[in-house]
């Protein structure tokens, strides 16, 4: 794309760059304006990360809008360019895995970035994509993930190519990704949410989903307010990529649906335990865009019971994991969720069985010495003052 932009920019909020580029791209008016001025007098495209990269189409077809004349407009029409090129090749091959899925009698519900190009930005340059997603129901998965193998779409993890078809395994992941020998990925989900798991759990976002069309298929997409939950949900957590992307998804998607469902939003969030990711992504929205969200809005999530085990969570995914304590939290509190419900005896049962597919080992002989590797590693590689 441009120099530089192949490197990550680990973290979960923007930095105050990054926020500067996103008011750029978003805020039409004088303030808008002024934010791009800014950002345009201190832009050095050679040290951009990959999640700044990412927002330069939006940030462009503002500045156009507004008739700015700068020199780095050309460069940022490149950029867009490109993003619309590979959005095309990508859309072109996913069309020919949502029509053999579709032939195969499996409904297809298109999911994030694709979902909100066909649906909101309605522009194939203005959010680029490394590939698209798509839902399928929980009990069409094992089925549709054979049939996308037979059509050229292949995992390249070992682990998913030997293990990833198994009832097992699917009871602990959410997706799977699957490139194709052409260069596009197709991710396959069949469950929406990562925090909510298993055969029922998406039943009430299929039924309140819409029917559209996709490169001439037909497919479903997300109530709005679905849409947003899984946009903030999804930008929740810490990641090497910062997902800040999530950002303009959430206010384009809001400021296109002034009748958006706030009712149903509220109850989704408190029946997926999410209400302290989603809090603290409209506090975000909240103080660095004004009048985007209903006045009361925050102060109703807050009144929401929320949980010492959901604290706990939300707490582990505010940083990276870095360490052994970290690391174990983490899974634990990633287990307690997806096996809610179960018996103690169950649940220590079933706990091994958990560990080898979250560190993919195969048999569950070796995962003591796999544990001890990854967690000897972490002792090493974290910095001396912190093992003092």
């Amino acid at each position: 794309m441009v120099n530089g932009s192949e490197y990550f920019d680990p973290g979960r909020l923007p930095s105050a760059e990054q926020l500067l580029l996103i008011r750029a791209a978003l805020q039409p008016g004088p303030e808008g304006h002024a934010a791009g001025s800014a950002w345009l007098a201190n832009a050095d495209l050679s040290r951009l990360g990959k999640a700044s990269g990412r927002l330069l189409p939006l940030l462009y077809d503002r500045l156009r809008m507004d008739g700015v004349d700068h020199p780095l407009m050309p460069i940022l029409k490149g950029v867009k360019r490109h993003a619309w090129y590979y959005n095309q090749m990508s859309f072109h091959r996913a069309s020919e895995a949502i029509r053999a899925l579709g032939q195969a009698g499996f409904e297809v519900m298109l999911i994030k970035g694709a979902a909100m190009v066909i649906e909101y930005y309605r522009d194939w340059g203005l959010r680029p994509m490394d590939d698209v997603d798509v839902l399928v129901h929980y009990k069409d998965a094992s089925d549709a993930i054979q049939l996308l193998r037979s059509r050229g779409w292949k995992s390249p993890d070992p682990w998913f190519e030997q293990n990833g078809y198994s009832a097992l395994t699917r009871k602990y992941e959410h997706a799977m990704l699957f490139p194709h020998s052409s260069g596009q990925a197709l991710d396959l989900h069949w469950n929406l949410l990562k925090f909510c798991i298993g055969p029922k759990q998406d039943d009430d976002f299929w039924s309140a989903s819409r029917g559209t069309t996709f490169d001439g298929l037909p497919v479903r997409i997300l109530d709005p307010a679905d849409q947003l939950l899984h946009i903030l949900a999804h930008g929740s957590s810490w990641e090497m990529l910062a997902p800040i992307r999530w950002i303009p998804d959430a206010v384009i998607l809001i400021r296109a649906n002034s009748g958006l469902d706030w009712e149903r939003f509220m109850f989704q969030t408190r029946k997926r335990r999410l209400t302290l990711e989603i809090a603290g992504a409209l506090e975000y929205l909240q103080g660095s865009f004004s009048d985007l969200l209903p006045s009361d809005l925050l102060n109703a999530v807050h009144r929401i019971p929320v949980s010492g085990f959901e604290k706990l969570e939300y707490n582990g995914i505010l940083n990276p994991v870095t360490g052994v304590i970290e690391a174990t939290v983490s899974h634990l509190c990633r287990y307690w969720r997806l096996s809610e419900g179960l018996s103690l005896w169950k649940l220590a049962r079933s706990f091994p069985t958990f560990l080898c597919c979250q560190f993919k080992v195969v048999r569950k002989w070796r995962l003591p010495a796999v544990l001890c590797n990854k967690f000897l590693g972490k002792i090493l590689r974290r910095p001396q003052n912190q093992l003092a």
